[in-house]
């Protein structure tokens, strides 16, 4: 019978002098290196939108019971001082640490991020930043050129598949005043030379009655050029949100399904490649009766969804509505889960939560019996 057993949780990161200094881990994403250490980057700043907010490192050496702060990923250039990044890390093939993201742009500390009256947000870049030291050292964050005026909302690391394309995925951010020139697509972020050029023309995500974004998007590869795309679908006019959708390639990226409604009542969510035709997943579920982390086994034949097993990992928060950029700040409790497989077979869910009016980086060890 299959089920889903929770071995116990840590702590990445917690403010360890909350008294003193406001300091606040949101936007998780961990790595397995080929040392076996783990390295985790976050965001660290004194408050959600904070502009001092910015990426740091910190790593494991013990599969992720205990953690290490080593410090910012890069120190900010003063014309940017001002403007907080979020970056996502992913190990190619060759051993390479790339780095990807984005920052938003503010020439005063007291600027806010979003526009309240348009549910806008400020312009930015999407960066990118590599590591050949296995993340003690990085390369001072270098702009992705995009072609579109919206800046890619890339919150997810990048993939790589086994032929060696390097694929990225992003909802395009609201302009300022609240639109989106472009459209509620998918971008689509490629590069055949290791992350050194990139080409954001491509769409992964259309909803064809051009009503609903696909927030947050993560990628995996399941068998060879089978990519799957899940994303959280929002209406940010009607400020609502639907189930998870899923979008899928058979060609390495080149084309994509229709959205695919999974029934899933998730936002924020991850997934990973298990075996054969199963996905394993992981749902920030804030809306309704179900609210929590949730965990699921599914059978994906056929591009068909099929949940095989759920488990409610965590569900240390109120339910609430988050749909407008311009109150995510004020009413989101837990977002940006993850799934990494451990070197025994288990697997580590990480995400971040406000637990004790602190924001802070869990991780919870899984054990999944298929």
């Amino acid at each position: 019978m299959s089920f889903i057993e929770y071995i116990d949780r840590h702590i990445v990161y917690e403010n360890p002098t909350p008294q003193n200094r406001s300091r606040h881990g949101f936007f998780p994403g961990l790595v397995k290196l080929p040392s076996g250490d783990l390295l985790a980057l976050f965001m660290l700043g004194e408050a959600f939108e904070a502009a001092d907010a910015t990426t740091v490192v910190s790593r494991s050496q013990d599969q992720g019971r205990t953690w290490h702060l080593e410090g910012p990923l890069h120190v900010k250039e003063e014309a940017h001082r001002y403007d907080s990044d979020f970056m996502k890390p992913t190990v190619l093939s060759d051993g390479t640490l790339i780095a990807m993201g984005y920052r938003f742009h503010r020439s005063d500390p007291d600027q806010l991020l979003t526009n309240p009256e348009a549910d806008g947000l400020r312009n930015g870049d999407d960066l990118v930043s590599v590591s050949r030291d296995e993340g003690r050292t990085w390369s001072h964050p270098r702009v992705i050129a995009r072609t579109r005026p919206e800046l890619i909302e890339h919150s997810g690391p990048v993939i790589q598949l086994r032929r060696g394309t390097i694929l990225g995925a992003g909802s395009l951010f609201p302009m300022w005043d609240g639109t989106n020139p472009s459209g509620f697509v998918g971008a689509l972020l490629q590069s055949e030379d290791g992350g050194e050029t990139w080409d954001d023309q491509s769409i992964f995500f259309e909803d064809p009655t051009g009503h609903y974004a696909p927030a947050e998007p993560r990628l995996c590869e399941m068998q060879d050029d089978r990519v799957v795309a899940l994303v959280w679908m929002v209406d940010h006019v009607e400020e609502r949100n639907l189930p998870n959708g899923v979008t899928v390639s058979h060609d390495a990226g080149k084309t994509w399904s229709d959205p695919i409604d999974t029934g899933i009542p998730g936002q924020a969510s991850n997934l990973m490649h298990w075996e054969d035709d199963l996905l394993l997943t992981i749902h920030c579920q804030r809306e309704g009766e179900d609210i929590g982390l949730y965990v699921r086994l599914v059978d994906f034949s056929q591009d068909r969804w099929r949940t095989i097993k759920e488990a409610n990992i965590w569900a240390n928060a109120p339910a609430m509505k988050v749909a407008a950029y311009a109150t995510m700040g004020r009413n989101l409790r837990f977002g940006q889960p993850s799934l990494l497989r451990l070197d025994d077979g288990d697997i580590l869910a990480t995400h971040w939560a406000i637990e004790e009016g602190q924001g802070m980086i869990l991780t919870h060890r899984l054990r999944i019996h298929p």
